[in-house]
C-alpha cells in the first residue's frame, strides 16, 4: 500500500465540468511532486458552495487502485 498527501484548493466554479460527467477524473500533483489521477466521484463528498480546499490523503492498492481517500487534520 502506499500513501500520497495532496492540497486540494478549487473553487466551485472550477468544479462545474466534473459535476457535468460521472467518469471526470482529475489531475493532482502530490505534496511529493507525484501526479494523480484521482476519480472525481472521491472528492465529491468535500466539495461545499466554496469548493473544495485542504489537505487530504490517498492510500492505493499495489495495483494502484485507491483503497481510502480523507480528509486531513
Amino acid at each position: 500500500m502506499r500513501q500520497f498527501a495532496l492540497t486540494i484548493d478549487f473553487d466551485y466554479g472550477q468544479l462545474q465540468a466534473a459535476y457535468e460527467r460521472p467518469d471526470t477524473r482529475l489531475l493532482l500533483r502530490a505534496e511529493g511532486g507525484q501526479l494523480l489521477s484521482i476519480p472525481f466521484r472521491h472528492l465529491r463528498p468535500y466539495v461545499s458552495n466554496m469548493g473544495i480546499h485542504g489537505r487530504f490523503a490517498v492510500e492505493l492498492d499495489e495495483r494502484n487502485h485507491i483503497l481510502r481517500f480523507y480528509a486531513l487534520p
